[in-house]
């Protein structure tokens, strides 16, 4: 290691009485080898919040243990502020699962469903509060769809569209559907829960992914990524979840009701949450704020790659729309199911 990478992270990891023997750089997080063992230490925007790992420490003390430690400075501080920066220092843990896992996603959902339910509160209905806050999603959405339909009317005027807007134009129509149906869950979310006394908030860790669930040598595995950790509607994590997921070629996702499941399994969702979650993930945020950077930063990006993000997108939300469509017919069908056998008793 030359006198450069010790200047680098020598100064953080004296903090933790580590001597650095040797590193490797693997994007936001250096795999360090020391004189006491091999450490994962990680580097992020000293805009994060700064308390996260109070949210983590809860979690062990309420009895949840799979989620990756922070290991505390000899000072016995969580986080090292260093060249603008905050840095953390954790266990070295796999990042691919173990061989033979065939229920790795399984898994992972369980233990997501395990924060949400450790960590789970009611808090009182506050119904100015619902009201205002559905009343800002369905203003922001209707922007939306209008910004979007505005762009289909101006492309169709044109003599010759460009590719981008001649591809968008295709896309319109189902774009407009997937609006038309997360508005409808919305409104029914708003329909339900206005009538109840309270909601549920849990842990959510946010921006979460299965790259963020890691495994130690006997195959355990642990949450990570806790930055931007905090108490919200549990859906918010299963959005995310999906969003990642789903980020691919057009597939017919079958497992992914299969996840629902086992979350649902053991973090049963109440029906309002159900319609709240089905909104927010079927809304073409993705294929918006497409069109949005066409228009903000077209000199950006090639007209190429704007048809590819477009087309990405528009993947995306088609992927959605066969989960969404798929969980709200199984919700369906076992509300029937429930009914029947109560009037039968």
């Amino acid at each position: 290691m030359n006198k450069e990478d010790m200047s680098r992270i020598g100064p953080i990891l004296k903090k933790y009485n580590l001597q650095p023997i040797s590193f490797e750089q693997l994007g936001k997080v250096t795999k360090v080898v020391t004189n006491k063992g091999i450490f994962a230490l990680k580097s992020i925007s000293s805009k994060i919040n700064p308390s996260f790992p109070t949210y983590l420490q809860q979690l062990f003390q309420q009895g949840f243990s799979r989620a990756v430690p922070i290991f505390p400075t000899i000072e016995g501080k969580y986080l090292v502020f260093y060249n603008q920066k905050f840095h953390y220092l954790m266990p070295w843990l796999k990042s691919d699962p173990p061989e033979h896992r065939g229920d790795y996603y399984h898994t992972f959902i369980k233990e997501v469903a395990r924060i949400h339910l450790t960590t789970v509160r009611k808090q009182p209905i506050n119904e100015k509060e619902i009201t205002a806050h559905y009343e800002e999603v369905i203003k922001r959405w209707e922007e939306r769809s209008q910004f979007l339909e505005n762009f289909v009317d101006k492309a169709e005027q044109k003599w010759y569209m460009s590719p981008f807007e001649l591809q968008f134009c295709t896309y319109f129509y189902e774009t407009s559907l997937a609006s038309s149906f997360a508005r409808r869950q919305m409104d029914k979310w708003y329909e339900l829960i206005v009538e109840k006394k309270d909601y549920r908030t849990a842990l959510t860790l946010n921006n979460l992914s299965h790259t963020h669930f890691l495994f130690d040598e006997n195959g355990r595995g642990y949450l990570s990524n806790f930055e931007k950790a905090g108490f919200g509607n549990p859906t918010n994590d299963l959005v995310s979840i999906y969003y990642h997921n789903l980020k691919t070629y057009p597939t017919l996702c079958t497992d992914c009701l299969e996840w629902f499941e086992t979350y649902h399994g053991r973090f049963p969702l109440r029906e309002e949450e159900f319609h709240l979650f089905l909104s927010y993930l079927s809304f073409p945020e993705p294929i918006y704020r497409c069109v949005r950077n066409y228009i903000e930063h077209k000199e950006k990006r090639t007209e190429r790659e704007h048809v590819q993000r477009l087309q990405r997108a528009y993947w995306l939300t088609k992927n959605i729309e066969f989960v969404a469509v798929k969980l709200l017919e199984a919700e369906e069908k076992r509300k029937e199911e429930t009914e029947e056998e109560s009037h039968t008793e």
